[in-house]
């Protein structure tokens, strides 16, 4: 998973947590952060696009360091996934409103499962009950016919290198075997039966060394789908355990943000919003806001509750009836 930091108060933050720290931290403003691993700068919105950074070995591999094919293929696969939901943002015409905003979003997250049974958990679990089950079935078809679509042009692609290498392969065989079938004729010219029998015995022995070229891609083709097989394993377990992790503390502070009305916040945003605003019409929204909040409350019990918590503003000045940020 990505991790910032943030370049304001040196906070390490992992991506999903980010939008939730510069919306409570009035010290942390403009957003500039700082990717922990590949050391690049990112202002606003950027850092949303940064998915995926390079790891541990490509860090202190040295200079020409390469993946092997088959290393962090689990990863690779779910990063893929995961650009799904960007390619759909810039390239789908056929979003609806709704399918855009989730879509935006799932593009902060990095743990998106791939199964439909988990993936609706997932989006139960950032969304709550506010979604719309029928769009939500719609923007998984979506996902999914976009993401097979892109597998087939990545499997399209390495087919075609492979092919080509085989072939030059072949190309290569072809023309050691005659060269040494024109050594032999030139050699033995003079006695036929024994080039007849050279012949048959070089024939034989390409068949041979054919096979156990067969024999030995077949083996290391199977060892390394083995290995690929086990790498994934290991690889889906790792996320399962880091997806529970990460549902359990999105309910836990979705939980908490709605059990508490930030007096404070609201006060600020409502004048924020205006510039300047008098007393009454600003007793009056925020009242309104809190009383949407708690439906237990009376109106006299919240415009009380105001009346307290206003005089704690330090960040506004009330003149004249008239309420301003200081």
């Amino acid at each position: 998973m990505v991790v910032f930091t943030c370049n304001n108060c040196g906070e390490c933050l992992q991506k999903p947590k980010v939008a939730k720290h510069f919306q409570f931290s009035n010290r942390c403003n403009p957003v500039f952060l700082t990717c922990v691993d590949c050391h690049k700068d990112f202002r606003g919105d950027e850092y949303v696009k940064h998915t995926k950074c390079i790891t541990e070995d490509e860090r202190y591999g040295g200079k020409g360091f390469t993946l092997k094919a088959s290393a962090n293929k689990g990863e690779r696969k779910q990063q893929e996934w995961i650009n799904v939901v960007q390619n759909l943002l810039n390239t789908s015409m056929n979003l609806s409103s709704a399918e855009r905003n989730i879509l935006n979003t799932l593009s902060k997250h990095e743990n998106i499962p791939r199964k439909k049974a988990k993936f609706l958990n997932f989006i139960r679990s950032v969304f709550g009950n506010r979604v719309n089950m029928t769009v939500i079935e719609s923007l998984w078809t979506k996902m999914e016919e976009t993401f097979k679509e892109s597998s087939q042009k990545i499997q399209s692609s390495s087919e075609n290198d492979s092919n080509s290498k085989n072939g030059k392969i072949e190309k290569l065989e072809d023309n050691v075997s005659e060269n040494q079938n024109n050594e032999n004729i030139v050699k033995e010219n003079g006695d036929s039966e024994k080039h007849n029998g050279t012949n048959n015995s070089n024939e034989s022995e390409q068949q041979g060394k054919k096979k156990k070229k067969s024999k030995k891609r077949a083996l290391e083709t199977t060892e390394i789908q083995e290995a690929e097989e086990k790498e994934e394993e290991s690889v889906a377990k790792k996320r399962m355990k880091t997806d529970l992790k990460e549902l359990t503390e999105i309910s836990a502070s979705q939980e908490e943000d709605s059990s508490k009305f930030s007096w404070k916040n609201i006060i600020i945003e409502v004048v924020s919003t205006k510039g300047e605003i008098s007393l009454k019409k600003l007793r009056k929204k925020v009242v309104a806001r809190y009383m949407e909040h708690s439906n237990n409350s009376s109106n006299e019990k919240a415009t009380s509750k105001f009346d307290k918590k206003i005089k704690k503003v330090s960040e506004i000045s009330i003149n004249d009836d008239k309420v301003k940020l200081t």
